[in-house]
């Protein structure tokens, strides 16, 4: 099976998509920092838990926006 041929409207969506994941990156950053100040000043177990799942999100977000094409 072969594949329809790249058009530009294809390359114009992949060059879009990098600030897209890395601003989504950088909101996840945001939030797990907020959620590790919570943690530490409430002495929560379960906010520093998912502090780290928010900023494990933002890595896996910034991997992906530095993966696309520019």
């Amino acid at each position: 099976m072969t594949h329809p041929q790249t058009t530009a409207l294809t390359a114009f969506v992949d060059r879009a998509q990098r600030p897209l994941w890395l601003g989504l990156a950088a909101l996840f950053a945001l939030v797990g920092a907020v959620n590790v100040a919570v943690a530490v000043n409430e002495s929560a177990w379960w906010q520093g838990a998912v502090a780290l799942l928010l900023l494990g999100a933002s890595s896996a977000c910034a991997r992906s926006g530095l993966r696309t094409r520019a």
